[in-house]
């Protein structure tokens, strides 16, 4: 072979190692990129899960689940309204109640304290059922859940999460129910709400979700009546494993 012959095979071998050379360092970078997204898309998320708890706090944790056994209890570190809704939308018992860390580790500590959030409690309980039962039956219908939130600096919040389908579903909804559901009136309200989703499921359309906090449970009603439906965008359905997923 001769030596121009040489020299072309050497050059095409050093083109296609820097060309291999950068097409894996543009991998790396993009996926260095794509890892960087993805921590900081989930530091919220991961802060909020490694949440670390005194022995006394979790003793105590167990202590206010067995004593409020119709109460979902949630611990989370949360900043904003949208991350205590996502927590509180967890709920599957009468009612929800989500702590900071920080507020559980006082009432671990200090036994007034303690006493004076198990009050909140034992109060909440009382004026949020008798919230609900000045709804009427349309708007009770729409109450998901309900319950309180008790942030870092020992703020009481009450919250409602309500959902409600499209005008022309809730038609058929309603024409639905009076043909398969004869009973649902005399049926306990997670019954209704079970009957409800399996409506959805088979009409397979769409409904709206809204959130609303409050200082007060009487604000709380108050915003219940008042929320604009027409400025909530109606979300598909969807459905997962058999049952339907309300997640957004």
């Amino acid at each position: 072979m001769d030596k121009i012959g040489v020299y072309n095979i050497f050059q095409n071998s050093m083109y296609e190692n820097t060309a291999v050379k950068k097409e894996t360092a543009a991998e790396k970078a993009s996926a260095k990129k794509t890892e960087s997204v993805k921590k900081e898309s989930t530091a919220g998320v991961n802060k909020a899960k490694h949440v670390e708890l005194s022995d006394r706090a979790k003793d105590l944790l167990e202590e206010l689940k067995k004593k409020y056994t119709n109460m979902d209890f949630m611990v989370a570190d949360y900043e904003t309204e949208e991350e205590a809704a996502q927590y509180l939308s967890r709920g599957t018992k009468e009612f929800s109640v989500l702590i900071d860390p920080e507020t559980l580790e006082q009432m671990a500590a200090d036994e007034e304290v303690k006493n004076k959030y198990m009050a909140v409690m034992d109060e909440s309980q009382a004026t949020l059922k008798g919230m609900l039962e000045e709804l009427d039956d349309e708007e009770e219908e729409q109450v998901k859940r309900v319950g309180i939130s008790i942030d870092k600096d020992g703020t009481v919040s009450y919250f409602a999460e309500l959902e409600r389908a499209s005008a022309k579903q809730k038609e058929r909804i309603e024409k639905s129910r009076e043909e398969k559901i004869k009973e649902a009136e005399k049926a306990e309200k997670e019954e209704k709400a079970e009957k409800q989703e399996e409506l959805l499921k088979s009409l397979g359309e769409k409904r709206k979700k809204a959130f609303v906090q409050a200082d007060s449970v009487e604000e709380l009603l108050e915003k219940i009546r008042n929320v604009d439906w027409n400025a909530v965008e109606a979300e598909e359905v969807k459905q997962m494993g058999g049952k339907i997923d309300f997640t957004a």
